[in-house]
């Protein structure tokens, strides 16, 4: 039952996340969007873009996450991170449909890459800091012993998007 309630509880805070980003496209600017999206993934606004940066802004975010799940006050924060990654998986989806995206190259390249990418750093940020259902009160220490695997899951998924960025997008 926690197993499934923890997955249930990643898919919703992703949907909100992707819905708040569609609906922050709506309300913001096309030129204040662009900005926020050129600094966080260039291939949405250049089609010239280093792979490099995007790797980067990716990077970012476990990098943030891991940095406040350190101190025990900073935790609650970590969840959040992973929800701001879904809100700007929505902002850019909404803005690669509104700038005319082919749709095959949104459902092949943008779409699936970017779901498992946001799905893999909740996961990330459910075992850097867990949910209160899911707490150990009885632990002192914190099990990171996934974290090695999730990673490795994620340089591969990150492999295989930029391939086929460079295949068929590029």
């Amino acid at each position: 039952m926690v197993r499934s309630l923890s997955l249930i509880h990643l898919f919703v805070i992703l949907s909100i996340g992707y819905i708040g980003g569609a609906l922050l496209f709506r309300e913001i600017s096309v030129e204040a969007s662009e900005s926020l999206l050129y600094f966080l993934d260039r291939r949405i606004i250049d089609q010239e873009a280093s792979i490099l940066w995007t790797l980067l802004s990716v990077v970012m975010f476990f990098a943030v996450a891991y940095l406040f799940s350190i101190q025990r006050k900073t935790r609650p924060i970590v969840l959040l991170i992973g929800a701001l990654k879904g809100v700007i998986f929505g902002l850019s989806s909404s803005y690669l449909l509104s700038t005319g995206m082919g749709m095959f190259q949104y459902a092949v390249w943008w779409f699936p890459f970017q779901f498992i990418i946001c799905f893999l750093l909740l996961i990330y940020c459910v075992v850097l800091s867990p949910p209160y259902f899911e707490r150990m009160h009885s632990r002192k220490r914190r099990n990171l012993r996934p974290l090695p695997v999730l990673l490795t899951f994620f340089v591969c998924i990150q492999i295989v998007e930029a391939l086929i960025y460079q295949i068929f997008i590029k």
